[in-house]
């Protein structure tokens, strides 16, 4: 759902609410003849506030396109003994979410216009292996929250990782072949989604459920890659000669004489567009 339609659909729900429940407490004589008819009167104050929201929404967001003024700020995780394995678990909302390597130590990069509130950054040690989970409070109208919200995680190279992302509108731009990723659990709703997969060095599962209009996954080369598609009526575009497809819909690595590791996939959701590929980059 278009996010305006969202906001409106949730004034409409508002006043539907309040109409049932003045109508139940009139019927139960809850509500005086007089009350009534002040409430005929004045019922139109609910539509004037229903518009003055919109407008105010709009307005803001046209204020703080005008005026650009973007801050970034970092968030570095929390310092602590080194983990032979990271589980991060990121929640974010209305933007776009960026996911590389980091130059030094693993951090949130945050990039936004106008007055946000700061993410959430949790850790959790069980042992050597470390959890980070990062979200962050939404506000009811984001029109202007989303003009220009980016969020850049760059996460360590040499941990084996598990990632968990839940997005919310938003776009994803995410490049982990400099990275060890073991596990990618993904849950996208509408917008845009890149992801460069890894080598593994034994195995990658990756399970994801995207709602958006078009979905893009690059492939490692010299890896026996196995694609599940789930939804049958999404459009699938690959190259002829990396992948073969077979009966049941799974599309397999057609190199199987340089195999090195494996990579699960595993795609569901009212998908319109798969786009598949195979990453040569890092041959040479």
């Amino acid at each position: 759902m278009h996010p305006l339609a969202r906001r409106i659909a949730l004034l409409v729900s508002v006043f539907s609410l309040l109409t049932g429940v003045f109508l139940l407490g009139y019927n139960l004589r809850l509500i005086t003849e007089e009350a009534r008819g002040v409430a005929l009167n004045l019922w139109p104050v609910l539509l004037i506030g229903a518009g003055i929201l919109l407008v105010w929404d709009s307005t803001k967001k046209r204020a703080f396109a005008a005026a650009d003024r973007s801050r970034t700020v970092q968030f570095p995780f929390p310092a602590s003994a080194p983990a032979s394995e990271l589980t991060c678990r990121v929640q974010f909302s209305y933007g776009k979410l960026v996911t590389g390597q980091a130059d030094g130590a693993p951090r949130l990069v945050t990039e936004q216009v106008g007055p946000a509130p700061s993410p959430s950054i949790q850790e959790q040690v069980i042992g050597d292996r470390h959890e980070v989970s990062i979200a962050i409070g939404q506000p009811l109208f984001p029109a202007h929250f989303q003009l220009h919200n980016t969020w850049r995680l760059e996460l360590p190279t040499a941990v084996p990782l598990h990632l968990f992302l839940q997005l919310h509108e938003a776009d994803l731009h995410m490049d982990v072949r400099r990275l060890d990723l073991e596990s990618l659990d993904l849950k996208a709703e509408s917008g845009d989604h890149q992801i460069v997969l890894c080598r593994p060095r034994k195995k990658l599962s990756a399970r994801i459920y995207a709602s958006g209009s078009n979905l893009s996954l690059v492939l490692p080369a010299r890896v026996f890659a196995w694609v599940r598609l789930l939804n049958p009526f999404c459009r699938v575009d690959y190259p002829q000669g990396d992948l073969e497809k077979k009966e049941d819909g799974s599309l397999v690595s057609a190199r199987a004489a340089e195999l090195h590791g494996s990579v699960d996939v595993e795609v569901d959701g009212p998908l319109r567009t798969l786009y598949l590929d195979i990453d040569d980059s890092l041959e040479a």
